[in-house]
């Protein structure tokens, strides 16, 4: 899914991927307050604090809805992008596990075929 920029500071590009734990650096206290209420909240409330922080908005919906969004975000917060690998079988595709495996490789088949 594309999703617009419309010019997100590298300030609150950082915020946001520190939020999601790809980089960047921490906000204070009342603006991850305000990333994870944007961040848990329903298509409603979502909308209306968009209105109000626009780039919060548009840079949390990068970091969940685009699937280049991490990537984007890293290069707005002057960050080298850092393409996330499985420790065992080097892919890419995810997801992740917390021991950095691909589900594949997370859950192997059995040599008989049978699970």
């Amino acid at each position: 899914m594309a999703t617009t920029n419309p010019g997100i500071p590298s300030e609150v590009a950082a915020h946001v991927l520190s939020h999601f734990g790809r980089g960047g650096y921490p906000a204070g206290d009342w603006t991850e307050s305000l990333i994870t209420l944007i961040d848990r909240a329903d298509m409603v409330h979502r909308a209306k604090l968009t209105t109000a922080f626009p780039a919060y908005g548009a840079a949390i919906a990068l970091a969940k809805y685009d699937e280049n969004g991490i990537t984007t975000l890293q290069r707005l917060a002057g960050l080298t992008p850092v393409t996330i690998r499985c420790a065992r079988c080097n892919d890419e595709d995810g997801p992740f596990t917390d021991e950095q495996l691909c589900e594949p490789c997370a859950r192997p088949m059995p040599l008989d075929g049978v699970a």
